[in-house]
């Protein structure tokens, strides 16, 4: 939970507006450096942190929500959305690829329908990837420039603002306070196992986990501590059971595929 060195310093007394001014661009900084990664090799551990970076960003976007002008909040919660939903497909035939079908070949290694799945999975993942590296490329021209701009003019305007009395500790605490209460009433939502509503359980638990380690500077320790602590044992199994699901769905593509003739298979995502 220790906050990275390259962070900003965050005070008590800041204004929350730029707060997430000195936030959001040190996370921009970080998702520029790794979409040139990913540019330049193909390893999947690039991938993982990228979007991590970017749910970063967007816990950030949430949680200073409140205190930034509607314009520029909506503008970051769709364009790092946009980016996010880029990376979904890619990531997803990563982790089945290490995680289900690496394991299961480990096992069965002379298995021949298993060596059919994992060539099918590799070719999914690369089209995948193919296609997430183009988008990304075309989102270096546009929208991350318009964020880079409204950095600018946020910081300005928090500076402006010399009758806002808002100090940072008060808000972070009442965001935090309002994520645990939006994440009980959603663990309530997902008690009956619904995929939908345990992806979302686990979104909003990323999310808060990820408020507090941005804002760890201005909160209680003793409190986020303890809370930190709860919300990363819940994300692992959380995340082991939207896991399953996802790499269910995933071999029950593979296996349709191998099932259809050459003709009649659908083209790989991104394929001309």
């Amino acid at each position: 939970m220790n906050a990275d060195a390259k962070s900003p310093r965050l005070r008590r007394k800041t204004r929350p507006a730029a707060a997430f001014a000195a936030l959001a661009q040190a996370s921009l900084a970080r998702i520029d450096a790794l979409l040139d990664q990913l540019q330049r090799r193909d390893d999947p551990e690039d991938l993982h942190q990228l979007r991590i970076a970017l749910r970063h960003a967007r816990a950030v976007v949430w949680a200073m929500g409140p205190a930034l002008p509607r314009q520029e909040r909506d503008r970051w919660k769709r364009d790092l959305r946009t980016l996010a939903r880029a990376t979904s497909a890619a990531r997803d035939w990563d982790v089945f690829l290490a995680e289900t079908i690496g394991p299961a070949r480990e096992q069965e290694p002379d298995d021949t329908v298993l060596a059919a799945i994992a060539d099918t999975a590799r070719q999914r993942r690369n089209a995948a990837r193919e296609a997430m590296l183009a988008a990304l490329a075309t989102y270096r021209d546009w929208p991350l420039p318009a964020l880079h701009r409204d950095l600018a003019h946020l910081a300005h305007l928090a500076g402006r603002a010399r009758n806002d009395r808002t100090r940072l500790a008060s808000f972070a605490r009442q965001r935090v306070r309002r994520g645990r209460k939006q994440l009980r009433a959603l663990a309530r939502s997902a008690r009956d196992g619904d995929p939908v509503a345990v992806h979302a359980q686990r979104i909003a638990g990323k999310r808060l986990r990820y408020v507090i380690e941005a804002l760890a500077p201005v909160l209680p320790a003793r409190y986020t501590r303890r809370l930190h602590r709860k919300l990363v044992k819940r994300q692992a199994r959380l995340g082991r059971q939207v896991d399953g699901i996802v790499a269910r769905r995933l071999l029950a593509e593979c296996l349709e595929l191998q099932a259809m003739p050459d003709h009649a298979a659908p083209p790989l995502p991104g394929a001309s």
